[in-house]
């Protein structure tokens, strides 16, 4: 990338992989998005308005980015993709950095998150909401079954929240129904992940990075229930983006410490064929 991030946000749309927000190397925030061109291997800035945001979601739909909640306020901000016009959309009055985010059939699922930016303590929250793209409203959903940071992601119309810190790394996976609009199931992994990314790739979510095991690497497999860790050559970085595109991983930006100057640039690419994943050993 033209510099180093850490905490931002990630869409990918036909072969190309957009960067939102975050911090920079030098301790600034990156209000801008940086657009990856899968098939060239290069890399542009396409909007440099956005307003500061750090541990912010983005999610994409008809040819749009939204990018919303993260530490620094509460707009939400939509990225045309068609005009790179830049427009908002109804304020989450619920807020929070460090929240996951999934898109589902024109809803946008948003859930945990750590309070606002400048608390006085870190509070862990358990709300569950959506955004209707349609209506420009948000709307809530039964809480979280544990409050904490969190990742997740939409496999088969059940949301699969992964992982997570309230006060030490989650080792929980909470199953969300969509259709039944319930918490249905729950699974222990044996290592707890925070300041991890995630990566759908057919019913395999994979885990990448993270905040005490930067190395860590896995996937977590929706039809056996199952987690297999993996070993790779990946640089160490925590709160990364990364994204999946036609059976490759892709790893992007990152940090490694608390310091923004600990910021990486590089972007990084594993095959994640069937065969190689059977060859790895499915620890």
């Amino acid at each position: 990338m033209s510099a180093g991030r850490g905490a931002t946000a990630s869409v990918i749309v036909n072969d190309h992989i957009y960067v939102s927000n975050g911090y920079q190397e030098k301790a600034s925030d990156a209000r801008y998005v940086e657009k990856y061109n899968i098939t060239s291997n290069s890399w542009s800035i396409l909007n440099s308005s956005l307003l500061p945001k750090r541990f912010a979601n983005s999610e994409t739909y008809n040819n749009k980015i939204y990018i919303f909640n993260g530490w620094g306020n509460s707009h939400l901000e939509i990225v045309d993709l068609a005009t790179n016009t830049l427009t908002k959309g109804a304020v989450n009055r619920s807020y929070t950095g460090n929240s996951g985010s999934a898109i589902h059939n024109g809803r946008i699922y948003v859930f945990g998150g750590s309070g606002l930016n400048g608390a006085a303590t870190t509070v862990f929250s358990n709300k569950f909401q959506y955004y209707d793209i349609a209506s420009n409203t948000w709307n809530p959903l039964p809480d979280m079954p544990t409050a904490r940071e969190a990742k997740g992601k939409i496999v088969n119309d059940k949301l699969y929240v992964i992982g997570g810190f309230n006060g030490t790394p989650s080792r929980l996976i909470n199953v969300y129904d969509l259709n039944t609009n319930r918490w249905v199931d729950k699974y222990t992994m044996p290592v707890g992940i925070s300041g991890h990314s995630l990566a759908v790739s057919d019913n395999k979510i994979f885990i990448v990075g993270g905040f005490n095991n930067q190395s860590f690497l896995a996937y977590f497999d929706t039809t056996t229930n199952k987690l297999h860790q993996l070993s790779s050559n990946m640089i160490p970085r925590r709160h990364a983006a990364a994204e999946v595109y036609n059976n490759k991983l892709y790893i992007i930006g990152g940090s490694t410490t608390s310091l923004t100057s600990s910021a990486i640039k590089s972007i990084q690419v594993a095959d994640i064929s069937e065969n190689i994943l059977s060859a790895n050993g499915r620890q």
